[in-house]
């Protein structure tokens, strides 16, 4: 609560603060929870000599739609253009199923995993063509909505933003903040855990503190629509007027793993099915292209509802203690209606009364709440991964087992799945499991712990958390460690804008021509974990012995500046670097789907030159399927088959070797002999062939196709796959006969490529030759070895450090 104590007032928010009486009264602030699936805003409304504490509120937003104004505090970070208007929220999210919208060209949703990358949406109109606009618009819809009549201005507005956000990402959302007409200050950007802890903090203060330490373990478990972001930190809680400290420990945001991912496995393992019966279709006839872009957009809500009315209805069996023991299939959410459902080729398609059962939610679940297999799991329609692998990776980053924790606060709405809730207790035994007592609050956590954060700012000019150097960060020099970022440094470091300056490192080799190559490395913690090595070519003439200039800076993003410069040649070029997050765990985004994204945005914005566009889909299809998403590689050689505008043996035998994989062998073999046609001289499709009717056990069929491509070539491996078949037929000897001229054909080992290489060990498993195994067997090897090879390319000579200065 205000108190008045005859200087201003005293302020309880966590610890009793007093206002200075040069703070204007009264203050209006606002935080802004800008979401990956849904964005809310929160105010804090202060006065002096006000009785009450002052809590933050959200306001209910008015949404128009179609059908009529929605008034929420939820806003469905969606935006639509239809009909000459621009549409966010609810009415743009519910024109998500109308059939003729294409995603990032007229409608926008999800934008917030975009943003800080190079991915442009080509195909929008002007202002809607990045993640940083479609951010703007809702951005600037929420501001709207706050500047509403008779509300007294903001003095200060508070946004929030994943841990895990790196500098460009953060500097993306302060210019959609920017576009939307937000004047964001220095601290306006607020990490998401930590706003969600400040929340549970203000509002349960009492019952929070019961019974704990000072300092504590603390994990915020995010589990929203559209991430699972985990963040651990160490919390100091202070007293009297001093800050609550926090040190951030590790981070790990999966951006692909959320609430909407288990919307997606619902669609496609049981509303699509369902669709398919309901319409006498069988699910073979419906394509990648079909499934992903028409009927997913149009059932997705339809999901959603399901899902959550199912928890709902869980929840209330589990508190009364009956559905351990109830048949889950009796269990169930229908939704009563029509759903048209339109499609190429399928115009007609509806889906009635869509049904979800516990039975069928449980199982969607299991690779969602596995503790085991911790991987992610990715097809081309969706991704399943374990809730406890951004967990798990966390604890493991921070040094901490799930026993060391004391407490988890669960926000987020899909932490209200209530099997969400039951494992996290069964893998977090030792910790108190933080959750909110209804669904609203659990949801809207993140905004009104901004608008706290928001309020302090404006009345003290410092938030109530004090982030810290959870470790130490050091330079590595010639003669050990050199610290240059204390442990337990409150940041920013050494203060606001400004730098540390070490004068007295000295260059370590001298040049008369060329440069010095200087290895500049750092490493934090006792353990002396690398965190960033660089080289610097130092450019002569340089003697050793010459002093370094050293200037190091962590800012409160935790973004350590680094530049080193020869101090007596102002004008020689400096080294300088940004290590983003040292001290933390971020996890990114795998290679391929890095690889991925970048090739499909160079061809969007038309980087690709015509002429290699059939090879780069070819390229998209070959990185989907390592991912394991067939269809969809599928559909990109399809696509680089049409560019081509004619058959191609190598894009039909790849087709050939993907149909083979999703088990459609009739397309399969259409697809191989095709490439044959194609290419009459390269017999590879009829040995695929063949090896696909011998692995199935059609040993005739295998044995004419294998025949049909020794005519064209004598390969040693298909002289080999004819002598497996033999062999499975029991004609041994002839298999040995075909083995033995197979190995007669093949040049030394080193020479054979890996393929051929491998089939000339089962030459000598055929022929019973275990010196031939054991020389293909080292080979082999020797391979894998030489692969695994790492050789350092960084170098250089470490910098000296002069006696005057601290060593570690």
């Amino acid at each position: 609560m205000s108190k008045d104590n005859g200087n201003g007032n005293e302020l309880m928010l966590v610890n009793r603060l007093a206002v200075p009486d040069s703070v204007p009264s009264p203050i209006r602030v606002l935080g802004i929870d800008l979401g990956t699936t849904n964005s809310t805003v929160a105010q804090v409304v202060w006065s002096r000599g006000q009785e009450q504490p002052p809590a933050a509120q959200c306001l209910e937003i008015e949404q128009p739609t179609e059908t009529g104004p929605y008034i929420h505090v939820l806003v469905p970070s969606v935006v639509a253009l239809h009909r000459g208007q621009i549409w966010v929220g609810e009415g743009a999210k519910r024109l998500r199923a109308l059939a003729g919208f294409q995603r990032n060209k007229d409608i926008f949703y999800e934008c917030k995993n975009d943003i800080g990358a190079r991915r442009t949406y080509h195909l929008a109109p002007e202002g809607f063509r990045n993640a940083a606009e479609i951010a703007s618009h809702v951005l600037r819809f929420l501001k709207a909505a706050a500047d509403g009549d008779g509300q007294i201005p903001p003095s200060r507005t508070v946004i929030t933003v994943p841990a895990s956000f790196q500098v460009a990402q953060r500097a993306d959302t302060v210019r959609a903040a920017q576009l939307a007409g937000f004047d964001l200050q220095s601290g306006d950007l607020l990490d998401e855990p930590v706003a969600a802890f400040l929340d549970y903090l203000v509002t349960y203060r009492e019952k929070f503190l019961e019974g704990l330490g000072r300092e504590l373990n603390v994990v915020v478990f995010d589990f929203g629509g559209g991430t699972c972001d985990v963040a651990v930190f160490k919390v100091d809680i202070g007293s009297g007027d001093r800050p609550i400290e926090i040190a951030p420990l590790a981070v790990s945001r999966y951006h692909r793993l959320g609430g909407g991912d288990i919307d997606v496995a619902i669609v496609h393992q049981v509303l699509i099915p369902q669709l398919a019966e309901q319409n006498g279709l069988d699910l073979k006839d419906l394509d990648y292209n079909q499934r992903k872009r028409h009927l997913e957009p149009a059932l997705l809500s339809v999901a959603e509802a399901l899902k959550v009315g199912l928890c709902i209805e869980i929840a209330r069996l589990m508190s009364f203690g009956r559905y351990a023991g109830t048949n889950k299939q009796d269990i169930a959410k229908t939704h009563p209606g029509t759903w048209p459902c339109p499609c190429p080729g399928l115009p007609s398609l509806v889906l009635n009364s869509p049904r979800l059962t516990a039975a069928s939610f449980e199982e969607i679940l299991k690779p969602f709440l596995d503790t085991d297999f911790l991987y992610a799991r990715e097809t081309e329609y969706g991704l399943t991964c374990s809730i406890f692998a951004p967990l798990q990776d966390a604890l493991e980053r921070a040094g901490l087992r799930p026993k060391d924790l004391n407490l988890c606060l669960m926000v987020g709405g899909s932490s209200l799945i209530p099997q969400v809730q039951e494992a996290m207790r069964s893998f977090l035994p030792g910790a108190r499991l933080l959750t909110y007592g209804d669904r609203d609050s659990t949801q809207v956590a993140v905004a009104r712990g901004a608008a706290y954060h928001a309020l302090a700012l404006a009345l003290f000019g410092r938030g109530l958390v004090q982030p810290v150097a959870p470790d130490s960060i050091s330079l590595r020099i010639a003669s050990g460690l050199l610290e240059v970022i204390p442990k337990g440094a409150l940041l920013p470091f050494p203060g606001p804008n400004q730098f540390a300056e070490l004068d007295k490192l000295a260059v370590p080799q001298q040049a008369v021509s060329g440069t010095v190559p200087l290895r500049v490395e750092l490493v934090t913690g006792n353990e002396a974990r690398p965190v960033f090595t660089a080289k610097w070519e130092i450019p002569a003439p340089v003697n050793r012995g010459d002093p370094l200039r050293l200037r190091v800076q962590m800012d409160a993003n935790q973004c350590l500046h680094l530049e080193l410069s020869l101090r007596d040649q102002p004008d020689a070029e400096p080294f300088a670097c940004t290590v983003e997050n040292p001290l933390t765990l971020v996890v990114n985004p795998h290679a391929i789907r890095e690889r991925i994204e970048e090739v499909e945005e160079d061809l969007r914005t038309g980087k690709v030159a015509p002429e290699k566009i059939p090879d780069t889909l070819w390229g998209l299809a070959e990185d989907y399927s390592e991912l394991g998403q067939l269809d969809k590689a599928i559909d990109y050689l399809q696509q680089a088959l049409r560019r081509k505008g004619r058959p191609d043996g190598g894009l039909l035998n790849a087709l050939g070797i993907l149909y083979g994989r999703k088990q459609d062998w009739e397309r399969q073999e259409k697809a191989y002999r095709e490439a044959f046609r194609a290419a009459p001289h390269w017999a590879d499709p009829l040995f695929n062939l063949a090896l696909s009717q011998f692995h199935r056990g059609q040993l005739d069929l295998a044995e004419k196709t294998i025949l049909e491509a020794l005519a064209v070539q004598e390969d040693p491996p298909y002289l080999i796959l004819h002598a497996l078949i033999l062999e499975k037929r029991g004609e041994v000897a002839k298999a040995k006969v075909l083995a033995r001229d197979a190995v007669k054909r093949t040049g030394p080992l080193s020479t054979l490529d890996d393929w051929t290489l491998g089939w000339l060990r089962t030459a000598a498993r055929i022929l019973g030759d275990s010196m031939l195994a054991e020389e293909v067997a080292a080979e082999q090897k020797r391979r894998a070895r030489q692969d695994r090879e790492v050789r350092d390319q960084v170098g250089g000579f470490l910098p000296e450090i002069k006696p005057s200065l601290r060593r570690l």
